[in-house]
């Protein structure tokens, strides 16, 4: 799919063979229909699902394509949307995003073929900010087993509002590296007993892509191999060790 505002391309992820069921699940956010999906991977018993908080912009699910490729594989079941105005979501971009991720995450975890006990949420940027603003709303709804925090925007003031075991991964370009990593995690351990722990991927941009080779060219379907392995591996393996 090509982004008509600003040329990126989102391809569409390889999930027909390593899922038993990629379900469209239809919600209403202030009043409009949204559009979102629900994969679940190959196995018999309830899958932990894992829900996924985007970035800014006009995006799509398929955005997250390849993260939910490698946590299907991984055995979560995902759930992702299309933000109101693009893809199968219908009004227009640009307002209540905050509103539409609490939308699209009662829909989600009322979703049978999922553990009810292992719900977690990935958050990544503006998604970050979305969530620490909104928590109490998004744990009223169902309280996370845990929290993944991904191209953190959260400094020691923000993390807190979180009361959930965290995992903070950023990129070591971040001009607040130490704001968004060490110190905010030293805040939440002080303000909770959950437990938060933080990865610095080197060598990559804002949104854990890898740019040891050179900038990502977003309008190059390839971009989407181009993730953090590091990052990725440090998001799975965070998230097996809670979920178990």
């Amino acid at each position: 799919m090509l982004d008509p505002v600003n040329g990126d391309v989102y391809p569409t992820p390889a999930l027909a063979a390593i899922t038993r069921e990629q379900r469209e699940v239809r919600f209403v956010s202030e009043g409009v229909e949204l559009a979102g999906e629900l994969d679940l991977p190959l196995r018999e018993d309830l899958a932990p699902l894992v829900f996924i908080i985007h970035h800014s912009g006009p995006v799509t699910r398929d955005a997250y394509g390849y993260m939910a490729e490698l946590l299907v594989e991984a055995g979560f079941a995902v759930f992702r949307f299309d933000k109101r105005g693009v893809g199968k979501s219908g009004g227009e971009y640009g307002c209540c995003e905050a509103e539409d991720a609490l939308a699209a995450y009662q829909a989600a975890v009322a979703q049978s073929g999922i553990d009810p006990t292992r719900i977690l949420i990935v958050a990544q940027s503006i998604g970050t900010a979305h969530l620490a603003d909104r928590f109490a709303e998004f744990a009223a709804i169902h309280p996370p087993l845990g929290v993944v925090l991904l191209s953190s925007l959260l400094g020691p003031e923000q993390i807190t509002a979180i009361a959930a075991p965290v995992h903070v991964i950023v990129s070591d370009s971040e001009e607040t590296l130490a704001t968004i990593s060490v110190e905010a995690i030293e805040a939440h351990r002080k303000t909770w007993q959950y437990g938060a722990t933080y990865f610095v991927a080197d060598h990559s941009e804002h949104t854990l892509f890898d740019i040891a080779d050179g900038p990502i060219d977003w309008s190059d379907p390839d971009w989407v191999r181009r993730y953090h392995r590091g990052a990725m591996q440090s998001m799975i393996d965070w998230l097996k060790e809670v979920a178990q």
